[in-house]
């Protein structure tokens, strides 16, 4: 090797060449320098750059040191002592290898303790690591939705790992929308479900993207791009809970059939009981109907129970099949609620009835079934015009004579409030009456056993016993499309004065006065003083002064002050002594900046969503609305642009004193008024007219003779809002103004009007549908049935605290109540 290379070094008495006169060192210090050096870091070769720690016998020599070095010599006693050395040179490679190898020794004392807290956070954080969280989810019922409706999603989550604080997030996945979010605890090795209801503000395809995030809002779990199966806004829906995993009821498929106009039956629980079934009645409302046998109604806890109770009272049709007289005897709301007492069960011939029931026809109208939740009527006047699409669908049934021959077992019925619509002589096989503005409907039979399960007419069997329309169950295409919603026409109602559009033809007068400005007048102006080059200067000024004389325009226009409006329309639900208050609150918010403000509500069901557009192609929710539910009620941070006008809707239930009730006897109704302030614009609609009440002063009743003919029919009163109402939902969604019927100042005219939304609707002109309304918000059909129908309008007042959480410089308020008078059925 070369000078400035290592070369081996050598104890004395060994055999190993010491080192020369070259290193420039002297031989015994270089020994002793390397027999006392605790440790010596050499550095490897070229291609493994490795340290090699070596140290020399303690039995080495040691000899005198040159001045300006040090090395280690043990004295007398065991005490280390330095002592100067003169020059210290490292070992080579190879020779540090053939030096024995002592361990360094491990360090003691304090070091000790980061040691043993790292272990210990290992410890923590590999089971943690290892911990997985169970995160299913469920949207809508069995994965179907109705555009234009609330629907279910279902959460099942199961922490092994530690507990935390988890936020549930659901959003829309393509088509955006309104987040909500629902806080929840997750403590160690706990499962819990929940439910969440929710919004289909789309037709023809909707997915969901769902988290589950930490207290950190990070993603802990995701699912993404949930497709859920959609039906028509005017569509029927039936969700069962059969006794046996084979009894689902099944409708008929129709040739030439929309998909989203076939009548569903999908499946209501998830597993082998009801849990999932929603504790909010608001997630029921996307249902037309709801079959239960009596096997499973032990199933339904306490909240569920009165969710669905709550549904049915309000409108839902429930289809109830006795498996065993004492599944009854066992649960008395269900005693309660069946409009027949149920006795023994016997073997007793059909006798045919049930198919001379199924082939008979109801005529026109909407059949034996009338309830707020049926679907609303079809615009048949785009039918495809053929023999087969206007022919009764039960016309052509096919006859079964061993099946009309059988003897089954029955249970006896006695009507109690309802009617009998099929009778095996004089037991009765079918009854259905009113409860509250729903219906309900009992089998004396059970369908999900034989003969009943293989009768080949069975399908049809369960759409007429679950009130499916006609027109859904006939051949041929129907061109049911569009719609504007009746959230426009409330919006028209609530909406701010301060914003007024510019009209078209404004807007087209600048435009044309800019182009001559800078074009044809500018080059005139600049030739007559001879100074064309000033263009670069007036173009630009031209610019500025047009941009000015806009934002001013804007500013006249749309400024103004803060402004929050809230139009209620509560319908009272009687039930026993106190009644249930279903509420539908239209909010209308206006800033005069970009501002983001938040609103709330207290009650346990409340929901909130942003204004539904309609159903023109895919309108989506248009606001910026995050919500967030907590253990009781709903909050929700609203966003607004600068001079513009947001609305939100919001859903709520609550319970308590009816602050509106109504009492018959013959042909007088008796009104009372329960609250400190008067009732305005009351009305009683019944009999194919309006009779018009004096304002009920506080505390106060009235009475009405209903025996007496009103000269004023309630069909003529929807026709003369017809027309205002379709001008207002047009042109409230019009970004230029100039027609002057965006605005309805009377709200208690505007919100009953929109009570019967049906009959506002001009659907039947040929266009397809006008108008498209959440359940239960049409009331024809319980006019259809003989009920009678109150509205009363509450100015000023509210019967829940106001939703805004910020002061607003303007504020109106008003609230429609709606009681609906249980009148006599109407035989089919």
């Amino acid at each position: 090797m070369s000078n400035g290379c290592l070369k081996d070094l050598a104890a004395p008495g060994g055999g190993r060449p010491g080192p020369t006169a070259d290193d420039g060192v002297h031989p015994d210090g270089v020994v002793a320098a390397a027999g006392h050096r605790r440790k010596e870091v050499i550095r490897h070769q070229a291609t493994t750059q490795r340290r090699v720690r070596a140290r020399v016998p303690a039995g080495g020599a040691a000899s005198r040191t040159g001045p300006g070095t040090t090395a280690a010599r043990r004295a007398p006693g065991g005490v280390p002592v330095q002592l100067p050395v003169a020059h210290a040179t490292r070992p080579d490679y190879k020779t540090a290898l053939r030096l024995p190898m002592t361990p360094e020794p491990r360090p003691h004392g304090p070091s000790t303790l980061p040691r043993l807290l790292a272990l210990a956070v290992l410890l923590w954080v590999v089971p943690a690591a290892s911990a997985k969280v169970q995160f299913d989810t469920f949207p809508g019922y069995d994965s179907v939705v109705r555009s234009g409706g609330w629907f279910p999603v279902t959460f099942e989550i199961f922490n092994d790992g530690p507990g935390f604080d988890a936020v549930i997030e659901i959003s829309a996945g393509q088509f955006g929308g309104p987040t909500v979010r629902h806080a929840i605890e997750l403590p160690t090795n706990t499962r819990k479900r929940v439910v969440v209801p929710c919004f289909s503000s789309s037709q023809g395809f909707l997915s969901l993207d769902t988290r589950l995030l930490d207290s950190k809002d990070k993603v802990v779990v995701e699912t993404t791009g949930s497709r859920l199966s959609q039906v028509a806004w005017e569509g029927f829906l039936l969700a069962g809970a059969p006794g046996s995993f084979s009894g689902m009821p099944a409708f008929p498929e129709t040739t030439g059939k929309q998909n989203e106009l076939q009548p569903r039956a999908v499946r209501l629980d998830l597993g082998q009981r009801l849990e999932s079934f929603p504790e909010n009645p608001i997630a029921l409302e996307g249902l037309n109907a709801i079959y239960l046998n009596t096997a499973r109604a032990l199933d339904l806890k306490d909240p569920q129970v009165e969710a669905l109770l709550s549904w049915v009272h309000a409108g839902g049709h429930l289809v109830v099949a006795i498996d065993q007289p004492a599944d009854v005897g066992a649960t008395a709301w269900l005693r309660e609620v069946l409009p027949a007492s149920v006795g023994s069960l016997a073997n007793r011939p059909l006798d045919g009835e049930l198919q001379r029931w199924l082939s008979q026809s109801t005529g026109a109208g909407r059949g034996e079934f009338q309830y707020a939740y049926q679907p609303p009527p079809l615009d048949t006047s785009r039918r495809n015009n053929n023999a087969a699409a206007e022919r009764d669908p039960y016309a052509d049934l096919g006859a079964d004579p061993s099946f009309d021959r059988v003897t089954m077992p029955l249970v006896e019925l006695a009507p109690r409030g309802g009617k009998t619509l099929v009778a095996s002589g004089k037991f009765p096989l079918v009854v259905c009456g009113p409860r509250g503005r729903g219906l309900v409907t009992v089998m004396a039979f059970n369908p999900e056993r034989d003969p009943v399960r293989g009768w080949r007419n069975r399908t049809w069997l369960w759409a007429r016993l679950a009130g499916v329309p006609r027109d859904l169950l006939r051949a041929g295409d129907i061109n049911a499309w569009g719609g504007r919603s009746t959230d426009a026409v409330f919006g028209a109602m609530i909406e701010t004065r301060q914003v007024r559009k510019l009209p078209v033809g404004v807007l087209l007068a600048l435009l044309v006065v800019y182009l001559v400005v800078i074009g044809p007048f500018d080059q005139w102006w600049l030739r007559r003083i001879r100074r064309p080059m000033l263009t670069w200067l007036t173009f630009p000024a031209y610019v500025a002064l047009f941009s000015l004389l806009i934002y001013y325009i804007g500013f006249r226009l749309r400024a103004g002050k803060s402004e929050w409006n809230e139009l209620h329309v509560v319908d009272i639900l009687p039930r026993g002594g106190e009644a249930v208050l279903r509420g539908r609150t239209f909010t209308s918010l206006y800033s005069p900046a970009n501002e983001t403000y938040r609103v709330a509500c207290d009650l346990a069901s409340a929901t909130l969503r942003s204004e539904f557009q309609g159903l023109w192609g895919n309108h989506n929710d248009t606001g910026r609305l995050a919500v967030r539910r907590r253990g009781k009620g709903v909050e929700a941070d609203v966003y607004v642009p600068v001079w513009t006008s947001q609305m939100n809707v919001g859903d709520w239930q609550d319970t308590g004193v009816a602050p509106l009730q109504a009492r018959r006897e013959g042909s007088t109704l008796t009104l009372a008024n329960l609250r400190q302030s008067p009732l305005t614009n009351v009305m009683v609609l019944g009999g194919g007219n309006i009779r018009r009440v004096d304002a009920i002063p506080a505390n106060g009743t009235a009475r009405v003779d209903l025996s007496v003919a009103s000269k004023e029919s309630y069909l003529d009163w929807v026709r003369g809002w017809q027309p205002r109402v379709q001008a207002a939902a047009t042109q409230r969604n019009d970004v230029f103004g100039g027609g002057g019927g965006e605005h309805i100042d009377d709200w208690a005219g505007g919100a009953s009007a929109m009570s019967l939304a049906s009959r506002v609707s001009s659907g039947a002109g040929g266009n397809g549908r006008d108008l498209v309304w959440p359940a239960g918000m049409d009331l024809l059909p319980l006019l259809e049935r003989g009920d009678t129908i109150v509205l009363a309008y509450l100015p000023g007042e509210s019967l829940i605290p106001p939703l805004n959480q910020f002061p607003a410089l303007r504020q109106q308020r008003g609230t429609l109540l709606r009681l609906v008078v249980p009148g006599v059925p109407r035989q089919p």
